[in-house]
């Protein structure tokens, strides 16, 4: 009895510990794919992640919400298929049921992509989502044990898909920084604060609290611009 009580104990421990680490990683895939973004453009914002840390974590926090949500919306039947697997139990109509929704939503994300889209950062996004419902249902099905092997496995998997793919990856980053008018090669002007200065105009890649990293129209390399010496008016996305 006492014996089955420390191993129950003790799955349960690691159980837990399984769930931390992996709430961890999902939330640090943001900062896989923005230390990618600065790569990709030859840059790095030193004050973006000392000085500007609750807006960082407004944003990865949002950014993992929405790869959980992507995640369970196409693939919620790859869950039902481990718990087959895992537990021998199997709802046929419940996986229909889900499967049609899941398919469904994966109908409504294909065919909002732009004929000139980039179909390689949609199959990218997928393919995070496919390994991290996987990952959760060994999460809610799994032995721990197992659920240890899977987090390796996820974790090897998306580092090796977002390093390999960084333009996929970089895009989907964009995608988030573009939404809020901070970067992601948004179209803009730089209207200097003095009088005598020119306007400068380019792409916006990235605005940290303290400068402005943009790649100037006819220019082939990153400028880093004082935030506080200019103002930026945004001519379209």
């Amino acid at each position: 009895m006492l014996e089955s009580v420390l191993k129950n104990r003790k799955e349960t421990v690691f159980r837990i510990l399984s769930i931390v680490l992996s709430s961890i990683f999902f939330a640090h895939i943001p900062l896989l794919l923005f230390l990618i973004y600065m790569g990709h453009h030859g840059f790095f914002s030193y004050d973006f992640f000392s000085d500007g840390l609750f807006g960082l974590k407004v944003f990865f926090f949002l950014t993992s919400i929405f790869v959980l949500i992507t995640s369970l919306a196409i693939f919620w039947w790859v869950i039902s298929l481990v718990e087959k697997w895992k537990k021998g139990t199997f709802k046929l109509w419940t996986f229909i049921g889900i499967l049609l929704f899941n398919l469904l939503f994966l109908l409504i994300v294909v065919m909002s992509i732009p004929k000139n889209g980039d179909y390689f950062r949609v199959a990218y996004i997928l393919a995070i989502g496919f390994f991290v419902s996987i990952h959760i249902a060994f999460l809610i099905h799994a032995k721990p044990s197992e659920q240890f092997r899977s987090l390796i496995g996820v974790i090897f998997i998306i580092t090796f898909m977002s390093l390999h793919f960084r333009e996929q990856a970089s895009s989907v980053l964009a995608i988030g920084l573009k939404s809020y008018a901070v970067g992601g090669g948004i179209e803009v002007i730089l209207k200097p604060k003095l009088k005598q200065n020119n306007n400068l105009a380019g792409n916006l890649l990235l605005t940290s609290p303290k400068h402005i990293y943009i790649k100037l129209d006819g220019a082939e390399e990153i400028s880093t611009i004082d935030r506080s010496k200019v103002d930026v008016i945004q001519t379209k996305k």
